[in-house]
């Protein structure tokens, strides 16, 4: 597993390229569609290193190559450009959401791959972390604006709870599992290792962002995970 610091200012995360943006067009092509994502660009970049509140309108359009004018008449402003890129950077992180296979023949397999993906989707994209802790510390009043963001997430849950129930009538799930409740601790156990990852480091004396303590940590999520869930 590879170890991989935040990403620097002129880097853009993977999972966020391949799961927004379009195919390149030639550069003397004016494409409205390719100048909106040069600004999701940079603006999530903006937004994922300095939080909503220290981020700069001015920044994020001297990275993108455009004007002001030219972010107001894509998002409005400030508020709608931040809500663009965590409605963006959710839909990104959940792009593989559909390969969990509610009728898998093995439940308990499919549950730890999709613990696994989990745990290191966060660890190779700690831009989305930081999104997401900025945001909660705003204490989530720009993302309660979102009109998707509720939606995307029921078919997950839904597709989870079958996969439970299947496991259940199998025998190898115990009963009454609540998939909510499971899909909240499944992410606490992928996220926090991470979002806590230097104060934890520093009060238990040992670097919690090195290999070795990483490939530790994630083996001892899924084996956690898993065994809460057992019969």
């Amino acid at each position: 597993m590879k170890n991989r610091s935040r990403a620097s200012d002129e880097q853009t995360p993977e999972y966020w390229i391949s799961s927004t943006r379009r195919p390149v067009r030639s550069k003397r092509t004016r494409d409205p569609e390719r100048t909106r994502q040069n600004l999701l660009d940079a603006a999530y970049r903006e937004f994922a290193h300095l939080g909503y509140h220290a981020a700069s309108i001015a920044r994020i359009c001297k990275r993108a190559g455009v004007s002001n004018q030219i972010l107001s008449h894509h998002f409005g402003s400030k508020e709608k450009a931040y809500l663009a890129v965590l409605e963006a950077a959710y839909v990104a992180f959940r792009s593989n959401d559909p390969s969990l296979d509610p009728n898998a023949a093995d439940p308990l397999a499919a549950l730890r791959d999709f613990v696994t993906f989990m745990f290191d989707h966060v660890q190779e994209n700690r831009d989305f972390v930081s999104l997401l802790s900025s945001e909660n510390i705003n204490k989530g009043k720009i993302i309660g604006k979102s009109k998707t963001l509720k939606a995307m997430y029921e078919p997950l849950i839904q597709r989870l709870d079958a996969l439970v129930r299947n496991g259940e009538n199998a025998g190898v799930f115990r009963p009454g599992i609540d998939a909510r409740q499971l899909y909240i601790s499944i992410s606490a156990l992928c996220f926090f290792n991470i979002s806590n990852a230097y104060t934890l480091s520093a009060v238990l004396d040992t670097d919690l962002t090195q290999d070795a303590a990483l490939a530790e940590r994630r083996q001892h999520v899924i084996d956690f995970a898993m065994a809460a869930v057992v019969a």
